[in-house]
């Protein structure tokens, strides 16, 4: 697999100025061409949190909608001037169903956790996005901490999911100097993920990735924080997981490691489902 097209949202304001230089550096490091998208839902009832809309405010959010979406465009592609291979798409939708939609046409998805006051109507939902992009989607890490790449992480377990994000990785993983594959200890099945790892390490040497093992201990926190600690340690900046979850009810029902490392990370993080 190789990185040709990524996808990244855009919005007026400057939250999202750091999401966009991330997904540029990549475009850069790959090769590859940038889609940026605007989108924002029209929901008074979700904006207002009032049972009863009038008007005006109906009008005032459909005015607002009319012009955020241009703005994208503008905030866009003057933080992107003087790139070649872009392209913009835009729809008056939840921003999560938009970068979704068109994930069908982009190798990686890059995304950011929403700020505290941002609403879901004009940022995507990143359990919502993981879930349903069908395509790996690179969660910026918190803070100002820049991208590097050269040490990795991979949170490995002998299940679908994480074979899935091995091979998401593996673009990520090429350009690497240093790749530990972490089996966290304390977790079930482990002796069966050992034994597997040998015909992981003899895959990933026929990439020309030369991987090494670490047992990582859990300790009294979540395995997120052991991961965390691990990447940490080696001074690696990204960490690769399988998202593990599926859908009630419209509902994301998500695995602990999921959960936690979309509620926050100081590192960047690759998800793949």
């Amino acid at each position: 697999m190789s990185i040709k097209t990524i996808l990244v949202h855009a919005d007026p304001g400057p939250a999202c100025d750091r999401r966009i230089a991330l997904a540029a550096q990549l475009a850069d490091r790959f090769g590859a061409g940038l889609i940026g998208v605007g989108a924002e839902a029209f929901d008074p009832l979700l904006t207002s949190g009032d049972p009863v809309v009038d008007g005006g405010l109906i009008a005032a959010v459909r005015k607002r909608i009319e012009e955020n979406i241009p703005a994208a465009e503008r905030h866009f592609r003057a933080l992107t001037a003087g790139r070649q291979g872009l392209s913009w798409v835009s729809a008056e939708d939840y921003p999560d169903r938009v970068m979704a939609l068109y994930a069908r046409g982009a190798d990686l998805v890059v995304s950011s956790r929403p700020g505290r006051h941002e609403a879901v109507t004009c940022v995507p939902r990143p359990a919502d996005l993981i879930m349903e992009a069908g395509a790996p989607v690179l969660m910026a890490a918190d803070g100002d901490a820049p991208f590097v790449g050269e040490r990795v992480i991979v949170g490995w377990r002998d299940k679908r999911e994480s074979r899935r994000a091995l091979t998401d990785a593996l673009p990520f993983l090429k350009k690497a100097k240093s790749v530990i594959m972490a089996l966290v200890s304390g977790e079930a099945g482990i002796e069966a993920d050992q034994t597997a790892l040998r015909d992981v390490l003899r895959r990933l040497t026929a990439h020309g990735v030369e991987a090494t093992v670490e047992m990582v201990l859990k300790g009294r926190g979540t395995i997120a924080d052991a991961l965390e600690e691990a990447a940490t340690r080696r001074s690696a900046d990204l960490i690769v997981v399988g998202a593990y979850g599926h859908s009630r009810l419209r509902e994301w029902a998500l695995g602990g490691v999921t959960e936690d490392f979309i509620a926050a990370s100081s590192k960047h993080v690759l998800f793949s489902h």
